[in-house]
């Protein structure tokens, strides 16, 4: 592990996380020189119980944070549902801005806030969930000359958010929960000793040049505007200005990741989907109505044609129902393979046979 001075840490985590975090918080002492700041994502309700569940583990005091809070080492603030957490100004804001990778609080914003305030002091950690929110922020962190630990996969309830930050920041720091703590306190151990660094100033991301500047509007967002939507508000997204960053966002702020936005996109063709197969139904019973009218009124070839009209209705609601509730096979040309199963193990196998 690489020691740098480290004060700020910043965590995140979604499904299976819990677990993941109260191993971490246990292992922290008392006099721990270092401010933590922990995102997870939860549902955006009045209260949250993960400060209390947290605290009865931990030997540091577990809050949620307020805006305005100042930075206080040995202290644990966690976001509040609905509210993306960022550090400003030696300060916590709270805000209920755009969401994030499909969700409020997020983890990127915290991360890219504390990298881009506090440079080397950060220590960015990413542990159990789905999907890859933090693994962009994860990677500022590191560009900053901050430190990444991701929990071992292996050692994750859910390893999909773990593997996502080791193929973005592949020269993190692999642990298991239980060592993620021991790991932390060496960071900030050494912050005590070290020289404080210090901060950088908020990135700019510039305006987009060239081609895409002449196109209408091109103007009002940087980077390069895609022929893709925002799931959330509709509007274009427009990619990033820096390449190494597949990141998408629209006019509004919202952001995607490629696996975020296409996990959303699921999402929406299967309610299309199933709107479709509600007006056939509705089609269908319509069409039988109005057939037995016309047939109580003498008027068979009426009626004869609205129950084909009826049943061609039924029958295409059936192949949509069987396209939402089946699973249906890959064709074996584009089934992974055993070869390429196991090449998803990634980086942290990697790690565990060089030893």
């Amino acid at each position: 592990m690489r020691i740098t001075a480290t004060d700020i840490v910043v965590i995140g985590g979604s499904a299976g996380s819990l677990e993941a975090l109260c191993n971490l918080v246990a292992g922290l002492p008392a006099d721990l020189p270092a401010s933590l700041f922990i995102v997870v994502h939860v549902l955006p309700v009045a209260s949250s119980p993960l400060p209390q569940i947290l605290e009865r583990r931990s030997a540091l005091p577990v809050r949620h944070a307020r805006d305005g809070d100042t930075l206080e080492r040995g202290h644990i603030l966690v976001a509040p549902p609905d509210h993306h957490m960022v550090l400003s100004d030696h300060r916590v804001e709270l805000n209920r801005g755009p969401r994030e990778n499909s969700t409020r609080p997020a983890i990127d914003p915290l991360f890219r806030s504390a990298a881009n305030q506090f440079g080397p002091r950060v220590c960015a950690v990413v542990v159990s969930g789905n999907l890859d929110d933090g693994s962009a922020g994860l990677r500022h962190v590191m560009a900053r000359g901050g430190a990444g630990i991701v929990q071992d996969p292996d050692d994750a309830l859910h390893p999909e958010m773990p593997r996502n930050a080791l193929l973005r920041c592949p020269s993190c720091d692999v642990a298991p929960s239980s060592r993620i703590a021991g790991m932390l306190v060496e960071l900030a151990r050494s912050a005590q000793s070290a020289e404080q660094s210090t901060m950088h100033e908020p990135e700019n991301p510039g305006r987009p040049n060239g081609s895409s500047a002449e196109q209408i509007g091109a103007a009002d967002s940087p980077g390069t505007p895609t022929g893709l939507t925002c799931p959330e508000c509709h509007g274009v997204l427009w990619a990033s200005p820096d390449p190494a960053d597949p990141t998408l966002h629209c006019r509004i702020g919202h952001s995607y990741s490629l696996e975020t936005l296409q996990s959303e996109r699921r999402l929406e063709i299967e309610a299309a989907m199933g709107a479709a197969v509600r007006a056939l139904h509705e089609e269908a019973s319509l069409a039988r109505h109005i057939a037995e009218r016309a047939r109580r009124s003498g008027r068979e070839s009426m009626a004869h044609r609205f129950d084909i009209r009826a049943a061609t209705a039924m029958s295409h609601a059936h192949v949509l129902e069987g396209l939402l509730l089946e699973d249906i096979p890959l064709p074996a040309s584009i089934a992974p393979d055993e070869d390429e199963k196991d090449d998803d193990a990634g980086p942290a196998a990697e790690r565990r046979e060089a030893g």
